[in-house]
């Protein structure tokens, strides 16, 4: 028992020694803090806190607060063009095809209720014209889909 009594002692001794010994270091010097960050951050939190709202700001890159599943709203797509290049493909009626010495052309009816004339490489606000034959129309529509593996799909109209 006296043994170790007199081995803690020196344990003791010896470890006061060495802190004694050592150097005082010194805590690091503090970067003073950009004040006007934290104000602009706590500006910020108010507003939103004061029902100012947020908004998000992707800067051109994909929003990752919405769904991949979902698809773009009218208003992500943009203002649309007059006349038939502002015009969906499944918002235009199949009004009949005609035969030509060039080949086929079809008469549709657009959401301006006026007929017009397409052929294939019509370009369309969604998609293009692909092939017109007899009784029916192909048109290729753009997805924006990233489970496709193809980034269009193949409507097809026909006459009623």
């Amino acid at each position: 028992m006296k043994a170790i009594i007199l081995f803690l002692l020196g344990l003791f001794s010896a470890v006061v020694f060495w802190a004694q010994a050592l150097p005082q270091q010194r805590p690091p010097a503090e970067k003073p803090i950009d004040t006007s960050t934290v104000e602009r951050i706590l500006a910020g939190e108010e507003e939103v806190a004061a029902g100012g709202g947020f908004s998000y700001d992707p800067a051109g890159r994909r929003d990752p607060f919405r769904s991949l599943l979902a698809g773009r709203s009218r208003e992500e797509i943009g203002q649309r063009p007059p006349g038939l290049p502002g015009m969906g493909v499944e918002e235009i009626k199949l009004q009949g095809i005609i035969k030509l010495p060039e080949g086929f052309i079809a008469l549709i009816q657009g959401t301006d209720n006026l007929s017009y004339i397409i052929k294939p490489g019509t370009v369309l606000y969604d998609g293009t014209v692909e092939k017109i034959e007899p009784g029916k129309v192909t048109f290729k529509v753009n997805v924006a889909d990233p489970r496709s593996l193809k980034p269009y799909r193949e409507v097809v109209r026909t006459l009623q």
